[in-house]
C-alpha cells in the first residue's frame, strides 16, 4: 500500500528530480545492500524515473527488474562479525517506501524553501497498528526545512538525525499550513 504523501504534486517532483541531479555529480547515490550488483547500477535511473510516479511503482519496478539480491552483508547481533542474510520478502517495499519518502521529504523541503518557507512538519504516511514510540513522538512537530533537507541530503542510508523519513516507520512530512 502505497504511503499517503500529502504534498505530492509537481512543484515537488519538479525539486525531487533537482535532488537527484544534486546527488548525480559526487555519486551520493544509497546503494542498498538489499540490491544485486545489477540493482545498483541501474539504482540511480530507476529513483529518478520513479519522480513522475510513487513508492510502489518503485517497488513494482524493483521487482519486475530483478534488482535485489538473494543474500546480503550484515552484522552479527551484539557483534562486529558479519554474516550473510536472506534478503527478507519485504525488501523491495522496504527500500522503496524508505528511499522514495526520502527522496520526496528532499523535495519538499527544497520546495518549501524556495516558497520562502520555512518549516515542515511531520505526519503518518502509513497507518501502523503497532506504532514505534519514536515515530509517535516526532508527529506534528515542526522542522527547519533546511535543517532536515541538510539532514537528509548528508545521512544516506542511515537514519537521519531527526528521525523523519526512517524505514518502516510511515512517518513523512508535509507543508504547514
Amino acid at each position: 500500500m502505497a504511503l499517503n504523501f500529502l504534498d505530492l504534486d509537481e512543484k515537488t517532483r519538479l525539486h525531487m528530480a533537482s535532488e537527484i541531479n544534486y546527488d548525480k555529480q559526487p555519486d551520493n547515490f544509497y546503494r542498498s545492500n538489499y540490491l544485486s550488483e545489477h540493482g545498483k547500477t541501474l539504482w540511480e535511473f530507476l529513483l529518478e524515473e520513479s519522480v513522475q510516479h510513487d513508492d510502489v511503482w518503485l517497488e513494482n519496478e524493483i521487482q519486475a527488474r530483478g534488482m535485489l539480491a538473494q543474500f546480503y552483508t550484515k552484522r552479527k547481533p551484539k557483534s562486529t562479525e558479519l554474516m550473510q542474510a536472506k534478503v527478507p520478502v519485504t525488501g523491495a517495499q522496504t527500500l522503496a517506501e524508505g528511499e522514495f519518502n526520502r527522496l520526496y521529504a528532499r523535495g519538499l523541503c527544497s520546495a518549501v524553501l524556495s516558497e520562502g518557507g520555512e518549516f515542515v512538519e511531520a505526519y503518518r504516511a502509513r497507518e501502523s497498528t503497532n506504532p514505534r514510540q519514536e515515530s509517535e513522538a516526532i508527529i506534528g512537530r515542526r522542522f527547519s526545512a533546511q535543517a532536515v533537507l541538510d539532514d537528509l541530503r548528508s545521512s544516506q542510508g542511515v537514519d537521519s538525525a531527526l528521525g523523519i523519513s526512517r524505514p518502516n516507520s510511515g512517518i513523512s512530512i508535509k507543508r504547514v499550513k
